[in-house]
């Protein structure tokens, strides 16, 4: 069943983000719109590839397949190309260039659910497990050792109303394991946008998130590399997320919430790494990687609060 707003209701409380309009299940499937959009990525990514290559950064992407890709069995209908996911299609196109590689998070996670899961039941995005899961694979790609004490963290059962459960009536909480483990790194810096976030003036703090730039740093980290790392939600900061997880093995980690590759950031930075990563459904969308994240950011910010506290955060940002 699929409601109104996007969300199927699969088996045993399992929910999925299929689109309000079924603009997931005609990407989905192997169809002309997919193939042409698809194409357009790897003509992207090989010409990041190449820059990169130029600058003498090593790099690598990385989609992160759908919950649909990884639990097929509890939708409980048909569904285009689940056994051949966008994700696994992407990578053959980018195969036969053999430019840019991708980390296949599919795999590692199919197997990690035998284990216990590693999404969450009603949300898009993974359980501690998938994160340890991804963290873990983004390290062997890129041959780093992983920080043992990431794996070591605390649980704790947790009840909490994620994204997709409370767009049903009424809404459908989950308990979920709360995961967190001890940190070395720390925040050196963000920009405008996580600043003004974090004053809760805004006036609306939901989805004021791309364009969100940390800098974490980590002396004591067992690979003293630079890593500049672009994606969405799942490398958030805060939490047991990639960022967070990252920081623990390079000495320095800048994240950007953005599907846009910052061209001159990456220059002023000169990383020794980046790491791309995209949620699957996102793939609908092509980026231009025509933006410069911080100036985006503060015009996001500036657009943000009400309008007796702009004047305010023109002090605050400087």
């Amino acid at each position: 069943m699929t409601s109104g707003n996007g969300v199927a209701v699969g088996q045993d409380g399992w929910l999925y983000w299929v689109g309000r309009a079924g603009e997931v299940e005609r990407f989905y499937g192997d169809t002309a719109l997919s193939r042409r959009i698809l194409r357009r990525w790897a003509r992207l990514i090989n010409r990041r590839a190449r820059r990169l290559d130029g600058l003498g950064i090593r790099h690598v992407h990385a989609v992160v397949p759908d919950k649909l890709a990884v639990y097929p069995d509890t939708l409980g209908r048909a569904f285009p190309g689940l056994d051949d996911p966008p994700g696994m299609r992407l990578a053959r196109l980018l195969a036969v260039d053999g430019l840019a590689p991708m980390v296949d998070l599919l795999t590692p996670l199919l197997a990690a659910r035998a284990d216990e899961p590693v999404y969450l039941r009603t949300d898009t995005h993974w359980t501690y497990r998938g994160y340890l899961t991804a963290y873990r694979a983004l390290c062997e790609a890129l041959d780093a050792p992983v920080a043992e004490h990431v794996f070591a963290g605390t649980q704790t059962c947790e009840r909490f109303t994620f994204d997709l459960g409370e767009k049903l009536q009424p809404p459908v909480d989950e308990a979920y394991v709360a995961y967190d483990f001890p940190r070395r790194a720390e925040r050196v810096d963000a920009n405008a946008l996580v600043r003004v976030r974090e004053t809760g003036q805004v006036v609306r703090q939901r989805g004021l998130f791309v364009g969100s730039r940390v800098v974490m740093r980590n002396p004591a980290a067992p690979d003293p590399r630079r890593v500049v790392l672009f994606g969405d939600s799942y490398i958030y900061s805060p939490g047991a997320r990639l960022t967070a997880m990252l920081a623990e093995t390079f000495g320095e980690v800048h994240a950007i919430w953005s599907a846009n590759l910052d061209w001159a950031y990456i220059e002023a930075t000169r990383p020794d790494i980046v790491i791309f990563e995209i949620a699957e459904r996102f793939l609908r969308q092509v980026p231009t990687d025509r933006i410069r994240i911080d100036a985006f950011a503060e015009r996001r910010a500036r657009r943000s609060v009400r309008p007796p506290l702009r004047q305010w955060l023109g002090r605050y940002l400087r």
